[in-house]
């Protein structure tokens, strides 16, 4: 990359960030938000617990305000390490989260550590663009700033985190680095209790890849296995000198959240804004990905096309992560968006076909959008969703335009092809601006 595209990639980064921090402190004024948004865009208040609409401006953040929801984990771990608060019972469940993100937190401020997490994860976006699409990185950009999923990445949770450390992995995976490729896949391991998850996913990958091509690597998978396994067993031993239970403490504790398996007898969320959003994932995933790897299979092609190893292992990661939600939160949905559309590979999907869209013939994506948009609609019927629509449903609406004009983008002139990304960056702004609100008001549960 030159120096003059680093530059301008900061820019657009940085500009982003000044323009939601001023969206949302626009939001805080009463006059601004009564005036311009209270008639379409209705906030939550938390009253012991009760949630209920108003039609207030937007919460004002104070320090204490980061250290809420899945935050308040973190921020203790920061200040206590794994050492359980007798007179708080949720400390007994602090195992479930992992102790790099918290380690790097105790050196921020609440503003600094979002502040640090949207750089960051704006950084993976450059090194992941760079890794996969190299000659477009300014469009791959473009088009992960116009989708309404970033409000996780502004939050003091760990996706920046685990997704600039997995984009380390990668970069170095495609450089033939086999130590960066470690040292990525060692800290993203230290960050997220995901080596069950990558585990399963490298395996079934390896499989896809042998049924395809009737071949394997085994260096690769020694490499990655031991490296997330290692890690994790580190982790565990760490955590062992505070509590007396197993090494698998980490994994038992989510059931604490309801995290068990079970058969789904129903689909459903927390949060109407988190609802819509879910079920795109969950169709989009199940769909699109189904469809390439069953499609590539059947054509048993033995040429390596640019749609390489983590193409297909970043959809086995993604259905995977779905049938996870399924069965390991009894049809519950939350939180399936950001495990899936915002994880690096959910970028990779994005970039490898920004990078090669010849490799998919239009008429095989065309198709298959036509089908994902019927399954929504079908889905939403079914379960209600659709029946009225109203502001708590835009993120479901800004992911299906997104998917649209990605696949008309090319028969766009760049007039209109540029007027449609900074309508849908204007209005995603204001979307996670809603949803920022939200956790700072302790309203629904989202993400």
């Amino acid at each position: 990359m030159t120096r003059k595209l680093i530059i301008y990639l900061f820019i657009i980064a940085l500009g982003y960030f000044i323009v939601f921090k001023f969206a949302y402190k626009a939001l805080e004024n009463e006059r601004v938000y009564t005036s311009l948004f209270s008639s379409f865009m209705p906030t939550y208040e938390n009253q012991n617990g009760a949630i209920y609409h108003v039609n207030k401006p937007f919460s004002k953040i104070s320090e204490a305000g980061y250290e809420i929801m899945d935050a308040a984990h973190y921020a203790y771990i920061k200040n206590n390490l794994y050492t359980v608060d007798p007179n708080d019972t949720e400390t007994n469940f602090n195992y479930g989260f992992f102790p790099l993100f918290p380690i790097i937190w105790k050196f921020f401020s609440g503003l600094g550590i979002i502040t640090l997490n949207f750089f960051l994860h704006f950084a993976a976006i450059v090194l992941l663009a760079f890794t996969f699409c190299r000659n477009k990185i300014i469009i791959a950009v473009i088009t992960v700033i116009a989708l309404p999923t970033l409000t996780v990445f502004l939050l003091p949770y760990t996706e920046a985190l685990f997704m600039f450390t997995i984009s380390l992995a990668l970069y170095g995976y495609k450089e033939k680095n086999t130590p960066l490729y470690i040292i990525g896949l060692a800290l993203s391991s230290a960050t997220r209790p995901v080596f069950l998850l990558f585990l399963v996913t490298l395996f079934v990958t390896e499989i896809f890849q042998y049924l395809r091509n009737k071949k394997t690597d085994r260096m690769h998978i020694l490499i990655s296995s031991g490296t997330v396994t290692l890690v994790t067993l580190l982790v565990s031993l760490f955590q062992s000198f505070f509590h007396k239970g197993s090494l698998f403490t980490f994994m038992s504790v989510q059931k604490h959240w309801g995290t068990f398996f079970r058969i789904p007898e129903t689909i459903n969320d927390w949060s109407m804004e988190g609802y819509g959003m879910n079920v795109w994932a969950l169709l989009f995933c199940f769909v699109f990905g189904t469809a390439v790897l069953v499609s590539t299979l059947v054509k048993k092609s033995k040429i390596e096309s640019n749609f390489d190893y983590w193409y297909y292992f970043s959809w086995v990661y993604l259905i995977s992560t779905c049938l996870y939600v399924l069965f390991f939160q009894g049809g519950c949905l939350h939180s399936l968006y950001r495990y899936t559309l915002c994880s690096p590979f959910f970028y990779v999907i994005l970039f490898q076909h920004i990078n090669s869209q010849e490799a998919v013939p239009s008429r095989f994506f065309v198709i298959l959008s036509i089908l994902f948009f019927i399954a929504c609609i079908i889905f939403l019927r079914l379960i209600g969703y659709g029946q009225q629509l109203d502001f708590s449903k835009l993120g479901f609406v800004l992911l299906t335009i997104n998917l649209l004009l990605y696949i008309i983008k090319s028969k766009l002139s760049d007039r209109y092809r540029y007027i449609g990304y900074c309508s849908l960056i204007l209005c995603g702004i204001f979307w996670n601006c809603y949803l920022y609100n939200m956790f700072f008001s302790k309203a629904w549960i989202f993400l």
